[in-house]
Formats: C-alpha cells, structure tokens, sequence
C-alpha cells in the first residue's frame, strides 16, 4: 500500500466517523424529544447545537483560539491536533442545528 492510499483511507474513516457521530446525536436528540412530547426537529437541532457548541470549545481549547495565560507573552498557535477537525466538526454540527430549526421537516 503506498501512502496515497493510505491517506486515501484515513480520510474515508474519519468521513464515516463524522457521518456517525453526527446520525447518533440526531437520534439521540430525536429519542430525547420523543419521550418528552416536543416536536423532533427542535430536538434534534437542540442536540446539534449542544454537541456543536461543546466540539467548538474543544477545538477552541486545543490551542486554535486560547488566548495566552498568565504573563508570558506567546504567539497564538494552533498546537493541538484536534483543532481544526474539531472546529469544523463543532461547525456544521450547529449548521444542521439551524437547518432543521429553520426548516422544520419532522
């Protein structure tokens, strides 16, 4: 295997992780509205928001947006490994949150 295909396959596992993770948080949010008798979309979109909101401060944390603590003056950088996935994760998960707030399909 050379490393095109490689990345080829690291690509498509963090795709169906992604696809995953996000079909999980709809159902659960979906569960959760159900068994309190709301409306499905808002619990959905509720879901999204949430888990968008807590993978953005992840991402955040891990050094993308951190500001600097204490008095040491450093450069803001983006060391952590799971910032920017993590941003965009936390971005169209709270993209999907609108989405079905403003469409209201279920």
């Amino acid at each position: 295997m050379n490393e095109r295909e490689g990345v080829r396959g690291r690509l498509e596992v963090a795709a169906a992780a992604g696809v995953g993770s996000i079909v999980i948080v709809g159902l659960l949010g979906a569960i959760a509205a159900w068994v309190h008798g709301s409306s499905v979309s808002n619990g959905m979109a509720y879901a999204y928001y949430v888990v968008g909101c807590i993978a953005l401060l992840v991402g955040g944390s891990a050094g993308a947006f951190a500001p600097p603590s204490g008095r040491a003056r450093r450069r803001w950088t983006s060391d952590g490994a799971f910032a920017a996935p993590s941003i965009l994760f936390g971005a169209v998960l709270i993209g999907l949150g609108v989405l079905l707030d403003v469409t209201n399909p279920f």
